[in-house]
């Protein structure tokens, strides 16, 4: 019987343990103890966020969720606790794209986007990409900020890559990054709109003038809006 396959769109997760092979070669004992704790909090919070894992390879994992709010919020408590207690130097990447899914498996271009994003990436961090950070914006309690547009292998185009920064989250360097910093020579910022009115309560008006204008801008691949 020919298995069943669906496309969908999932937030895909990607991570693995940072200098793993080195850890096995000096200290097998202790790369085993690691790799089972890393294991038993990705399940534990899984559980809590709605996530599936779809299989382990090694020192990493993939799963996917349904909603992009649920992994990035899955992905920030697995970082806080793996920084805690006995350490686990663990590197995460998200991407929001179209999956072909089965029971066994999951594949397509969103696969390969979340694992480039994971590739780059350093022990603690979480870097997500521009099409799931877009979900999170109205989401006050996750924290983000642009590192830049990135050449990534096999990726047509240079893509604009963010990194969390809620509390206990690392945030790298771009120079950090695997990926080569693509250079935009188109560069613009958005001043602070000023309330010329007599009334204070039309300060917001201002500041959502503001923020609205650098959302438009930044979503023009050609230009980079400067913070």
């Amino acid at each position: 019987m020919k298995e069943k396959k669906t496309r969908q769109l999932a937030a895909i997760m990607f991570a693995d343990i940072v200098g793993y092979t080195a850890l096995m070669q000096g200290d097998e004992k202790v790369a085993t103890t690691v790799r089972a704790r890393h294991r038993e909090v990705f399940e534990q919070l899984h559980k809590i966020h709605h996530g599936k894992i779809i299989q382990y390879y090694g020192d990493g994992a993939l799963s996917v969720f349904k909603s992009a709010v649920e992994a990035t919020k899955c992905a920030i408590s697995i970082q806080q606790q793996l920084m805690t207690g006995s350490r686990v130097p663990l590197r995460i990447g998200l991407h929001m794209g179209d999956i072909v899914f089965s029971k066994t498996e999951v594949y397509g271009d969103g696969v390969n986007f979340a694992s480039r994003i994971e590739s780059m990436g350093t022990a603690g961090a979480i870097l997500i990409s521009g099409k799931l950070n877009d979900e999170l914006k109205n989401h006050k309690d996750i924290l983000t900020v642009s590192l830049g547009r990135y050449e990534l292998k096999n990726i047509n185009q240079p893509v604009e890559i963010f990194a969390v920064t809620n509390e206990g989250i690392k945030v790298p360097l771009p120079s950090e990054l695997k990926g080569k910093l693509k250079i935009s020579n188109k560069t613009i910022a958005v001043l602070p709109f000023i309330n010329m009115s007599t009334s204070e309560e039309n300060e917001y008006f201002s500041d959502g003038i503001t923020e609205e204008t650098n959302q438009a801008l930044s979503k023009m691949k050609s230009l980079n809006v400067a913070a």
